[in-house]
């Protein structure tokens, strides 16, 4: 596998509920996102305890992001960080980035009364966002101008985080 070496960080929201990584894996598997992990060894056994599709050599990793932040704060790890992401395609982001999502639906026109989920990103996402980005930014030496919203990259049709959440360093 080619490992990532990650120059930003990209953020998102799940237009969605406040669910588990594990459930985030199952949609994003049905839309053929799964790559396999054969090593190293503990993390394929982490991987493997925690519930991931297991195979004959590794396991299969679906999910897009390599960082879930539930509604009440708790990181949940998605993709190993050294992985090629599939959270976007842009700019051959999913290449050259780390992928954080806050689970939530944020935009105001697709989500206006809370129906697909909660419409702002929680005090507790806030605090583990700051604390997840200033983390990573130090570990891989990412400047704080490439700490973007996913609809900040170029050439992505998204409005993804929404309207309702801006994040700054």
């Amino acid at each position: 596998m080619e490992r990532l070496y990650p120059r930003f960080i990209v953020i998102h929201h799940t237009a969605g509920f406040d669910v588990p990584a594990l459930t985030i894996d199952k949609y994003h598997a049905e839309r053929g996102f799964g790559i396999k992990i054969a090593s190293p060894k503990p993390l394929v056994e982490e991987y493997a305890r925690r519930g991931f599709k297991c195979v004959s050599d590794g396991v299969i990793v679906s999910i897009g992001y390599h960082y879930l932040i539930r509604a009440d704060g708790c990181v949940e790890k998605g993709r190993p960080d050294f992985a090629r992401g599939a959270h976007c395609t842009a700019q051959s982001m999913n290449f050259q980035s780390i992928g954080v999502a806050l689970t939530g639906n944020f935009d105001s026109k697709d989500n206006p009364s809370g129906k697909k989920g909660h419409i702002a990103p929680t005090a507790g996402q806030i605090e583990a966002l700051k604390k997840l980005v200033f983390y990573l930014m130090e570990i891989y030496q990412i400047p704080e101008e490439n700490v973007i919203g996913h609809k900040q990259v170029r050439n992505a049709s998204t409005s993804c985080p929404g309207d309702r959440f801006e994040f700054k360093v």
